[in-house]
């Protein structure tokens, strides 16, 4: 039974899985001469002559050749890399020591695939789009789950649609992203290879693969405002699943099609998803009642979500995990101060009569507002976000005594990282939840429906 379990994940992690599937969707894949790295191509021709290829087979890899001349250079580089590639480097100079110690076959079976490969996640083959709209398609998808898309999303349902259901979505959004990150950083496993996959995507480049908060996060979003607006609203509940579902399936194939999970990644990922949504949903009633009522939320919340962020698994290696899951709490941090305050001060109201409630096609009135607050509010925040980034690392930089120049470097600093973000973050979904809705109402654009922030008692 355990072999068998053993084999399924074997097979599930295999990188031909993901070129197959790759190919089949129009990338047409081909494979560089220069082995490993593509960057290393003008030194290589120098040290053509060093050149010892070794090719090695691992289970579900292609063969990779790598050089003897490059591992030099890697370790070389060690001294004058400069402080963004000190991580890098010392992990190459680990690979260049084994190989004098140890047969060449030996340490790099046992490093390639972890450290000189999936570490750098560079593209190492050639390869060319032939299906547009599949491309399109599919870099669409991960789309909905990046900063960009969840800094207009929950906006957008906070200023138009629903804050009550917002609210809850974001206490599920940011806790499924911390647990699904730091997983990442605890189990450690490395993205596909590169042979035999494509790389398309270079954003989460250094993260490692297992499991992958994008489907995770495809689950718990569209799934969790599907939970809380089927009975609430008047909509057609088959409608409502089969539009999550897409959304959730298109996420989960992007990661795929852009090289950047295996089908072992995105399968774990979106089962996390389902287990995580099952357990914190009849949760959430209690968890917003707490932040919306209790006179010490403002204070117990934004301690306990910092505890949180200080507790994150330490790395072995900067990415950029740490820095997201920072940011996931800090939105959570922000729309939990911002909607006690808001409540205190009597912006919501109870509506007068229970749900479900008629959902009203958007007439011209409602797409021209909708269009002044997005327009109006998303300038506030970008502000916001410019603004406060620039101070915070400003204040940073001179607390620590850091050169402000190396900004790359000390944002992957502990001290530097966590506070960066929480800050920023915190700052701009105060402004998203309290901030612009008043700015809304003084300007007569305000959100009109009143029984979208709070339930009947």
């Amino acid at each position: 039974m355990l072999e068998s379990i053993k084999h399924l994940v074997e097979q599930l992690n295999n990188p031909k899985l993901v070129a197959s599937f790759q190919d089949v969707c129009g990338i047409d894949i081909g494979y560089k001469d220069s082995g490993l790295n593509s960057m290393d191509e003008e030194e290589e021709d120098e040290d053509s002559n060093n050149n010892c290829d070794t090719d090695l087979t691992d289970s579900g890899a292609e063969d990779v050749s790598i050089t003897a001349a490059a591992v030099r250079r890697r370790a070389q580089n060690s001294t004058a890399g400069g402080k963004q590639q000190q991580q890098k480097n010392k992990i190459h100079s680990a690979v260049a020591e084994d190989v004098k110690s140890q047969s060449w076959t030996d340490s790099v079976k046992c490093r390639v695939q972890n450290t000189l490969m999936d570490y750098s996640m560079r593209n190492n083959v050639d390869y060319k789009i032939k299906n547009l709209f599949l491309h399109h398609l599919f870099t669409f998808g991960a789309m909905l789950g990046n900063e960009e898309f969840n800094c207009t999303f929950f906006p957008y349902w906070f200023w138009n649609v629903d804050g009550y259901v917002c609210r809850r979505v974001v206490i599920a959004w940011g806790f499924s992203m911390w647990f699904g990150q730091a997983l990442k950083d605890l189990i450690r496993s490395p993205r596909p290879a590169s042979p035999p996959v494509a790389k398309l995507e270079r954003r989460y480049e250094l993260e490692y693969g297992f499991p992958s908060t994008h489907a995770t996060t495809a689950i718990v979003v569209p799934f969790s405002l599907f939970l809380l607006t089927r009975n609430r609203y008047l909509y057609s509940t088959e409608l409502g699943f089969l539009l999550c579902s897409m959304w959730s399936v298109l996420v989960c194939l992007s990661r795929i099609y852009l090289g950047m999970h295996s089908v072992l990644d995105v399968t774990g990922g979106a089962l996390f998803g389902v287990a995580f949504l099952a357990g914190i949903s009849p949760l959430l009633d209690s968890m917003d009642n707490f932040q919306l009522t209790h006179p010490w939320a403002p204070v117990i919340i934004p301690l306990v979500l910092l505890l949180l962020c200080c507790s994150y698994p330490k790395l072995d290696q900067w990415n950029s995990a740490r820095g997201d899951s920072s940011m996931t709490v800090a939105v959570m941090c922000g729309v939990s101060v911002a909607s006690w305050l808001a409540y205190r001060q009597g912006f919501y109201n109870r509506p007068p009569a229970p749900p479900p409630y008629a959902v009203k096609f958007p007439d011209l009135e409602f797409l021209g507002s909708t269009a002044m607050r997005m327009a109006l509010g998303g300038t506030v925040l970008i502000a916001t976000r410019s603004a406060m980034k620039a101070l915070t690392y400003r204040c940073l930089c001179l607390l620590y005594g850091l050169d402000p120049e190396e900004k790359a470097a000390n944002l992957q600093l502990l001290q530097v990282e966590l506070p960066y973000k929480f800050v920023t973050y915190s700052l701009v979904s105060f402004n998203v939840v309290y901030t612009c809705p008043i700015l809304f109402r003084r300007i007569g654009i305000e959100r009109i429906i009143a029984f979208t922030d709070l339930n009947p008692i």
